[in-house]
């Protein structure tokens, strides 16, 4: 099925206040390709070239359109957050071989760098030599480390804090990826290749990125709005060579070569002749055991963010109507190493929230998500079960459904604030005005089912499973007025461990924190958390706000027993500086040492004492 209608690219000259003549019947007669939730082919050769060059065509007279649409943790120490166990997310810093690495911008010279602090037998840290990153490099976008190796993701772009941000928007220049891997703090290989990084994962036997591009070539003019100019556009792109529309590579500084094989790239099974292209997604894998075996794939669809399961990796992206929206996912194996394409599926909605990497879930054969849509003026919240049939991701089971029009998810007007999919269960939390918590039951995915359902005060905004019977959950405490209205004056981070044994959910205990929040709200690596024994122990930052200093930051320690108790051991607040920022605020648990990383500096306390700074190390 295809969005909207084409958009046909001819210059219509009575628009700009002239008249039409003969030229203008000799100019491509070509359409930009509406979004497709179609099934991908396999193409290569004159059919990927001449997609390339008739959507290149296609968006240099853009602007005349009217509504467009645009590996676990050693035990006894914490590892990063991660949504999938068992496959690594990037992020600012890393501990592994006893090493801790951190990442970011100086504030100074705004110059990127990765820290080295080497972990010594009485859990002091001695600083090491900062690793050399390549001179290209602007920012770090992330970082992975084994006992073995440190990868470092960056770009040519304008630098952060040191995590991956989304890209530019489609139409800019591209940049320029480096993929850096370092032993013992060496450079051993170098990967330079054309584009904006979507996002990345790590899997035991490879790393994989999943990039953007859109083709450049010489001459080109991004805008045409006369004949002459589309008629020189026209001439270009018939001189260009399929390897001028793809992005080239750079291995340990040689000369350029093309990143992707001709025959790696798959259009819309429904992709019309007089059709184009030129947003190109790429999928790289790079071998962890050979990282010279690089395999590239592109994909020319509606792509936004990707899921990994262990198994699996879905690209997705939102596909768009008058009148509502559609969720289109891509299937892709692991196993291959030539980085397969599987299936491609269609749900109605989108996948929303801060933390939408946590709303898709596979489970054996089936892929689970939840999306949302504001069809009619009223928001729909819906849950889907797909499994593959051939090329297709079929829907297999949804709720509400014909037969089960009651199992609705949220109240009207509320949106999905929080998901955690554990073997059995999946918990939603939605809010308006309260925090509806609903428990699902998807031990059977052809037969899902919502099975409770709690409302309290507030929401929660993130939720993490610590056992069978307990859930934990991080949010914002909102009391009401008598007429059920929010009292924004209430307004504190709140932390509940919910018992989630029964059908219903049950509030164990919970912790309220006046006036402030956590950046754990949004951006899941900024939990610790591990296990000791019979008692999970967690580690997150707490952020407020003070007329002097304006944004300060703790690190807020907590332990959760198995019997279903809950309690602060502590809070370690470091003295006030401005470079800090909550979004990069990480911390690390080895046995009874914190951690925690503030923009370049770790601070290090101990577990039974935590509010007593040991040292500072920057």
């Amino acid at each position: 099925m295809r969005a909207v209608s084409l958009i046909a690219v001819s210059v219509l000259l009575a628009a700009c206040g002239g008249s039409s003549d003969n030229n203008e019947s000799q100019l491509w007669q070509v359409s930009a390709a509406a979004t497709s939730t179609a099934t991908l082919t396999q193409v290569s050769g004159q059919q990927l070239e001449r997609y390339l060059k008739y959507g290149l065509y296609a968006r240099a007279d853009m602007r005349h359109l009217d509504g467009a649409t645009p590996v676990p943790a050693d035990p006894g120490s914490s590892g990063t957050n991660l949504v999938t166990q068992g496959v690594d997310e990037a992020d600012r810093v890393k501990f592994a071989n006893q090493t801790l690495y951190v990442s970011g911008i100086d504030a100074d010279t705004d110059t990127p760098y990765v820290k080295r602090w080497q972990r010594n037998a009485d859990s002091s840290l001695t600083a090491l030599e900062p690793v050399t990153l390549a001179p290209q490099v602007r920012q770090v976008l992330g970082l992975y480390a084994t006992d073995e190796q440190l990868a470092v993701l960056g770009d040519d772009r304008y630098g952060n804090v040191g995590i991956a941000l989304s890209p530019p928007e489609w139409g800019a220049a591209n940049g320029n990826i480096s993929v850096q891997l370092f032993e013992q703090g060496n450079s051993v290989y170098q990967l330079q290749f054309d584009g904006d990084l979507i996002d990345s994962r790590r899997t035991t036997d490879a790393l994989w990125l999943v990039s953007r591009y859109q083709p450049q070539v010489a001459g080109y003019q991004s805008f045409a709005d006369t004949v002459a100019a589309n008629e020189s556009n026209m001439l270009v792109l018939d001189n260009a060579q399929l390897t001028d529309l793809l992005p080239k590579r750079r291995l340990n500084g040689s000369i350029p070569e093309p990143l992707i094989a001709s025959q790696q790239c798959y259009l819309p099974s429904d992709a019309q002749s007089n059709e184009g292209s030129d947003r190109m997604v790429v999928l790289t894998r790079i071998a962890t055991a050979a990282p010279y075996q690089t395999e590239s794939s592109c994909i020319l669809a509606s792509v936004a963010d990707l899921y990994m399961s262990a198994e699996h990796l879905y690209l997705h992206g939102s596909v768009n109507y008058e009148s509502h929206s559609r969720t289109v996912l891509h299937k892709f194996s692991l196993d291959d190493s030539a980085v397969g394409y599987q299936a491609t599926g269609a749900v109605d909605g989108y996948i929303g929230g801060s933390q939408r990497a946590f709303m898709l879930y596979e489970q054996q054969q089936y892929l689970m998500l939840l999306t949302s849509d504001r069809a009619d003026a009223d928001l729909l919240h819906r849950f889907w079960v797909l499994e593959q049939d051939g090329a297709e991701l079929k829907t297999v089971a949804q709720l509400p459904n014909a037969q089960q029009p009651d199992q609705v998810i949220g109240k009207p007007g509320e949106d999905i604030y929080a998901v955690r999919f554990t073997d059995d269960r999946a918990y939603v939390v939605t809010f308006e005005r309260t925090d509806p918590l609903y428990t699902l039951d998807i031990s059977n995915p052809l037969q899902p089912a919502v099975i409770g359902e709690l409302e309290i005060p507030g929401y929660s905004a993130y939720l993490h499973s610590i056992s069978d019977n307990l859930l934990w959950g991080l949010g914002q405490q909102i009391d009401t007025n008598e007429q059920g209205g929010p009292l924004w004056n209430s307004v504190g981070a709140k932390i509940a461990l919910f018992d989630v044994g029964a059908n219903d959910a049950v509030v164990q205990d919970e912790l309220v924190f006046a006036e402030q929040y956590s950046p754990l709200e949004y951006q899941h690596h900024s939990l610790a958390i591990v296990q000791q024994g019979d008692v999970t122990r967690l580690a997150l930052p707490l952020s407020r706000y003070s007329a002097e200093h304006g944004e300060q930051l703790s690190l807020l320690t907590l332990e959760v027993t198995n019997n279903g108790t809950m309690q602060k051991t502590g809070e370690l607040t470091p003295e006030y500086n401005g470079y800090f920022g909550s979004w990069g605020a990480r911390s690390v648990l080895v046995n009874d040492d914190i951690y925690f990383v503030l923009g370049d500096t770790v601070y290090h306390s101990q577990w039974p004492q935590p509010e007593q700074l040991v040292a500072e190390y920057r």
